[in-house]
């Protein structure tokens, strides 16, 4: 997935570095980051499997990508994917950019990722 972030898009928060007894259910389901929101995952540590959907309901992946340490992956807007810690000692945090133009209702991550209420 080698998708590149557009220039005028703005970094609008950074979350904390998380490992495995930290990071968010919610990441490790399905959701997405809203429209006009890129999220950049950064690996310090370990590796991280991006799996990618086509649509809210798919449950077979599109894509699937191992992200190691040193290395990063960037997530479109509004394109549904969970993640998967793959090493004890994963560490690991997201940057997000979003368009100057959007409206970005809510909170914390809320403000730039979709979760579906089940």
């Amino acid at each position: 997935m080698a998708l590149i972030i557009p220039q005028h898009f703005r970094h609008t928060r950074s979350t904390p570095f998380w490992d495995k007894t930290s990071v968010p259910d919610a990441l490790l389901t399905h959701h997405n980051t809203k429209a006009g929101v890129y999220g950049r995952l950064s690996v310090m540590r370990g590796a991280v499997k991006y799996i990618g959907f086509r649509n809210e309901q798919d449950t077979t992946p599109e894509i699937e990508l191992v992200i190691e340490a040193g290395h990063f992956g960037i997530s479109p807007p509004q394109y549904w994917h969970h993640i998967e810690l793959l090493t004890d000692d994963t560490y690991f945090n997201i940057d997000f950019f979003a368009d100057p133009q959007a409206t970005l209702d809510g909170e914390g991550v809320g403000q730039v990722v979709n979760i579906p209420r089940r």
